[in-house]
């Protein structure tokens, strides 16, 4: 059985609709009658069939029960198509109803500023609870230095643009990087150059000579469970980084958008280690959260402060009052707590299966990278383009990402790889993806 009762309920309950057990338009089960038969306790079976309601799989129709919907979705689900693509939060785990809770109260509790613009840096509320918040995370920060955001993608976009002080252009990346941060800077036309990320971290003799021979405006960089490899620097490297941008003055762009997933206590974020405020602190809550929610913040050293907000008005003015005010109301409450903690435990189980798979299956057909928790794994591989690969894999079954668009255009280190997500995924289908990947690396007998 999986983690949860009730999601071992949501998926026999596709199974059998994707069998043809259940066809569509017909009556399932009462709550009662399942719980009986699966000898479980009726909020279970209720609370799975909310699910199954959330994602469209079933309706409710008033004194009559639970029918199977008639729709498209379901009969590509039929296709047995695995989703290793897709970022958005796994449904099972999405707090859709204690964060509706929070969203009726942001209403009542700040109803008079619903209708009027809030501080372009964020409502004081939010921004005071994230600098409480941020303590949990080894970061201490002033509320004057917290900005909030229509998503990190916003801060990156902003950061990208505006001018720094020291008067440089070029932008550091790793490589690969967040495929978003690749088209920010292609579509501004902002020169970049890249620094290959391994498992073991970058070259730092590499990195100085960098730092020394251009004129580096910031170095972006996700220190932990990097998008799209799944990649963690270790604290020493995470020191010897922020010695050099010291030594030669580059800012750093810490990307941390998968916080929440750490499970090692000793594991701090970069920020936690700069007495010099040469970092700036970037993380959203649309991957451990909401994706809709769009909202992120940035922790901005004061000498770019100014510039920051001045573009930060011209693009929206202020984020969502709304949504600001009820995160404010579930981060003060011990709800997100709650869900942090689930969140890191239904990832962790997920991957610790991908690795056993992969380890099991691959270890002759690929280079596997599958890290302790995180939402992405990422495999590279031998005498077959990613692109070909990715377009093989699609037509087995699997959807998966190939990891191209994440380089800067004919970058030396470049490697053919491509990133598995597990958002999407229960137990079963890990191996069966796993499997599919075997089949489709194996060479033909």
């Amino acid at each position: 059985m999986t983690d949860y009762k009730y999601e071992y309920v949501v998926n026999a309950i596709k199974e059998k609709i994707l069998s043809d057990s259940y066809k569509p338009g017909s009556k399932i089960p009462s709550i009662q009658a399942l719980a009986k038969e699966m000898a479980l306790n009726a909020d279970t079976i209720i609370r799975a069939y909310n699910q199954l309601e959330t994602e469209h799989w079933i309706y409710a129709v008033a004194k009559s029960g639970y029918y199977v919907v008639k729709s498209t979705t379901i009969e590509e689900e039929k296709l047995l198509i695995i989703d290793m693509l897709t970022t958005n939060p796994a449904n099972e785990i999405n707090p859709y109803k204690d964060f509706y809770h929070c969203m009726e109260k942001a209403i009542s509790l700040y109803e008079h500023k619903l209708f009027s613009y809030s501080p372009p840096k964020g409502m004081p509320e939010l921004i005071g609870i994230l600098k409480k918040h941020m303590v949990n995370y080894q970061i201490f920060t002033k509320e004057q230095d917290i900005f909030i955001t229509s998503g990190a993608q916003q801060a990156l976009f902003i950061l990208a643009l505006m001018a720094f002080p020291h008067g440089h252009n070029t932008i550091l990346v790793e490589q690969p990087t967040y495929n978003v941060m690749m088209e920010i800077i292609n579509i501004n036309k902002i020169p970049v150059i890249g620094i290959q990320r391994t498992p073991s971290g970058i070259d730092l003799s590499e990195l100085e000579e960098i730092f020394s021979r251009n004129k580096i405006k910031f170095f972006y960089m996700m220190p932990r469970f990097q998008n799209p490899t799944g990649f963690s620097y270790s604290n020493k490297q995470k020191k010897e980084i922020l010695r050099l941008a010291k030594k030669y003055e580059v800012y750093i762009v810490e990307d941390d958008y998968l916080a929440d997933l750490e499970i090692n206590p000793k594991n701090d974020p970069l920020v936690s280690f700069d007495t010099d405020n040469i970092v700036i602190y970037v993380r959203s809550f649309s991957k451990t959260l909401l994706p809709g929610l769009r909202l992120g913040m940035a922790i901005i050293p004061m000498e770019l402060q100014e510039g920051f907000i001045k573009m930060k008005s011209a693009m929206d003015i202020n984020s969502s009052v709304h949504s600001q005010g009820a995160l404010e109301i579930y981060l003060r409450s011990n709800m997100y707590e709650s869900h942090v903690k689930r969140t890191r435990t239904f990832y962790e189980k997920r991957m610790d299966v991908l690795k056993k798979e992969c380890k099991k299956e691959l270890q002759d057909l690929a280079r596997c990278f599958v890290p302790p928790t995180g939402i992405f794994a990422y495999i590279e591989v031998d005498n077959i383009t990613a692109e070909s690969l990715t377009l093989r894999l699609e037509n087995n079954g699997l959807k998966v990402w190939n990891t191209n668009p994440a380089y800067i255009k004919d970058f030396l280190g470049y490697s053919e790889g491509i990133r598995l997500c597990i958002c999407k995924t229960d137990v079963q289908s890990i191996v069966q993806a796993v499997q599919i990947l075997k089949r489709t690396l194996s060479p033909e007998v």
